[in-house]
């Protein structure tokens, strides 16, 4: 790859925070920017992504764009892929545009930053989050009166919250979940668990203050999925091959929190329930587990009737009703969709399938030389995109990119 010069970076070490700023905060991945019912939001945002545009592509050096290598040339794949599903669906929706400018965009972050830079400044973002959303979590659960002095907010669902701008706290729910900035709750454990992976996988020397933390904002998202992904992550760690004393340490911690975190679920029946119950057999109807599973037998019903170029967007809520409609007797919006996987096999076909798991195959193999690390490491990021629908998350789309990468190239 063909970075920026380490001098113009090192002059420029704010522009680093501002991106990243952008990446996190300004995203389709948030409440603000991405289900709040305010229009304004949209515009502002993409207004910044333009104009993040325009300053990548002229400070940047853009050689990488026309020199041939595995990143670029899967990137040129990806877009011909959804330019095909475009044409022959006969769909000038602008949900294309919007898709292939995300994945430019995120092409043109992950040449700009050297790879320590990428994991340094995203781990001390999700950090600062992290700290923020804690108290802000401990405070809701003994009264969410304290925060009626911000302004309430309905997202695309018609749910309130109070936006508190870096965090947001749910009106009406009995049980708070901490969601953070974004979306929901099971949106902020995909950005908290990547969080851990590139302190366990990319860098020397493990912070276990940043660790700690991570594992226990992840609680308070009170997500199965969450759980289940932390718990993956961490046996994946532990058959990495290094022996050396630090590495030694490291994963004595972490077999420590683990120990922990499974004495306290197990003793709290409360935390237990609302994280688990619905798993149970008990609960197969219920509204999230209801809506996971049928968003892989609708999509894949879809993507078997339109198998080379997919549905294709314009098509595909109407499809998605009506698949669900066949498979359970009432009709089911595109809102309750929650898999990124199908859902880009039914909107874009065959091609940017294969090459959207290509990608996460490809981010899985920097984790290690091990095979079972890389297998583990590629269910939980099956567990990321099985559990929300996230084609028009910035983040996602750098973390394809970034996953094309060397892996000479990422060591922190």
């Amino acid at each position: 790859m063909n970075k920026i010069s380490s001098k113009m970076l090192n002059q420029s070490n704010w522009i680093q925070y501002i991106i990243f700023f952008i990446v996190i905060f300004i995203s389709d991945d948030t409440f603000n920017f991405g289900t709040n019912g305010d229009f304004t939001y949209f515009i502002f945002k993409y207004l910044v992504y333009f104009f993040l545009t325009v300053y990548l592509l002229t400070n940047s050096n853009l050689r990488f764009l026309t020199v041939l290598t595995k990143s670029s040339l899967v990137f040129y794949l990806v877009v011909l892929s959804i330019l095909l599903s475009a044409f022959f669906n006969f769909d000038l929706s602008g949900g294309y545009i919007y898709q292939i400018w995300l994945f430019l965009l995120a092409f043109l972050i992950v040449n700009f930053f050297t790879s320590k830079q990428f994991v340094d400044v995203y781990i001390k973002y999700i950090y600062f989050l992290s700290v923020v959303s804690l108290i802000v979590f401990v405070i809701a659960n003994f009264s969410t009166d304290v925060f009626r002095i911000f302004p309430v907010q309905t997202n695309t669902a018609d749910a309130n919250v109070y936006n508190l701008g870096v965090c947001m706290v749910s009106v009406n729910q009995e049980k708070i979940r901490n969601m953070g900035l974004f979306r929901e709750p099971g949106v902020y454990m995909i950005y908290l668990n990547l969080a851990i992976i590139f302190e366990l996988f990319f860098k020397s020397e493990i912070n276990k203050r940043n660790v700690f933390v991570f594992i226990i904002t992840i609680f308070t998202t009170l997500s199965t999925a969450a759980f289940i992904a932390l718990g993956t992550i961490f046996i994946a760690f532990l058959f990495t091959k290094s022996k050396t004393k630090a590495s030694v340490k490291s994963k004595g911690f972490i077999i420590a929190m683990a120990l922990i975190a499974f004495v306290v679920v197990a003793l709290s029946g409360e935390l237990y329930s609302m994280v688990f119950d619905k798993i149970g057999k008990d609960n197969i109807a219920d509204g999230s587990s209801l809506a996971r599973g049928i968003s892989v037998l609708a999509n894949f019903n879809i993507f078997l009737d339109n198998f080379v170029f997919g549905v294709g967007i314009k098509d595909y809520p109407g499809s998605f009703g009506k698949h669900t409609l066949d498979l359970t007797g009432f009709f089911m919006d595109v809102g309750n969709n929650t898999n990124t996987i199908t859902t880009i096999l039914a909107v874009y076909g065959i091609f940017l399938g294969c090459f959207f798991i290509y990608m996460l195959i490809s981010f899985a193999k920097k984790m290690s030389n091990s095979i079972l690390v890389r297998n583990l490491i590629f269910l939980v990021l099956i567990m990321f995109y099985s559990n929300e629908d996230l084609r028009y998350s910035l983040l996602s789309a750098m973390m394809l990119m970034w996953g094309l990468i060397s892996r000479k190239e990422i060591e922190v």
